[in-house]
């Protein structure tokens, strides 16, 4: 029987390992206690103590801190992998620096790796949920076809591409286009502000074009990946005006959003 192992327990990691288990014998692992028992209440055999396993899920998190990628979560978890099982099959479904996962396959030589970044989204898991369209590339052809039995006995379906590289570029270049395309929301959402027009009429005016789809200005763009994602993508290269305008725009509007509210105040204080 294929052994299954979930890396991280978080808010990617939890519902992968539910689904998992629903077809593999599953064990989760994450180092936090915490997130274990949380785990276990939701029915997944879960532990602070990794196991041998035939397939190694890594859906730890990794973050973007003093100027650089950090993924010394995702070296961690390799390491522990490489002293039980390297002939494992190993698959990253968390956020990657480009290159990320063939640097780890050589180092701790493994034979069989794949990317396949996750896209769940926590307000709507009906449709964007653990089983959703994904990319997929894999270390060799051995890495893509036991990736590909995985996730197909998983029902996942795949869109398969020729490199490591490729699929962790794919989800760092889908959430940047997002970023980007907020932050431009943010500054018409300021240019209404100035003009005295509303902007959520402005908005559904113009998404009534066939190739339009602004979307909403909230409160900042936040979360755990877009912010990261964006800088991501920013390290590789050495001018990027316009990654770096989008994060400019999102501070000018939080600023906005900031200096709105304290009018407002001083507008309400003085109608008393």
């Amino acid at each position: 029987m294929i052994k299954v192992c979930v890396m991280g327990l978080g808010n990617i990691g939890l519902p992968v390992a539910c689904h998992v288990s629903k077809f593999f014998q599953t064990k989760g692992y994450d180092i936090n206690q915490t997130v274990v028992v949380k785990a276990l209440a939701k029915g997944v055999e879960a532990s602070t103590i990794l196991e041998d396993a035939d397939i190694y899920v890594i859906a730890v998190n990794t973050y973007y801190r003093i100027d650089a990628p950090d993924t010394s979560a995702v070296e961690n978890c390799c390491l522990k992998i490489s002293k039980l099982n390297p002939d494992a099959l190993v698959c990253f479904e968390s956020t990657l620096s480009v290159g990320t996962a063939r640097s780890m396959a050589s180092k701790y030589n493994f034979k069989s790796v794949a990317v396949c970044p996750h896209r769940w989204w926590q307000h709507d898991q009906v449709n964007h949920g653990v089983v959703q369209l994904r990319v997929l590339g894999s270390l060799n052809s051995e890495s893509c076809t036991r990736a590909t039995e995985f996730y197909n006995t998983l029902n996942i379906p795949l869109f398969r591409v020729s490199s490591l590289e490729l699929a962790e570029a794919a989800k760092l270049v889908e959430n940047t286009d997002f970023y980007v395309r907020i932050a431009y929301a943010e500054a018409v959402k300021i240019i209404c502000d100035k003009l005295g027009l509303d902007f959520n009429e402005l908005r559904n005016a113009v998404n009534t074009k066939w190739n339009m789809d602004l979307p909403e200005a909230l409160l900042g763009i936040g979360g755990e990946c877009l912010p990261k994602d964006i800088q991501f993508l920013k390290t590789i290269l050495n001018n990027a005006p316009l990654l770096q305008g989008a994060l400019e725009t999102d501070a000018i509007y939080r600023k906005h959003l900031k200096d709105s509210e304290c009018t407002q105040k001083q507008e309400s204080k003085q109608e008393r």
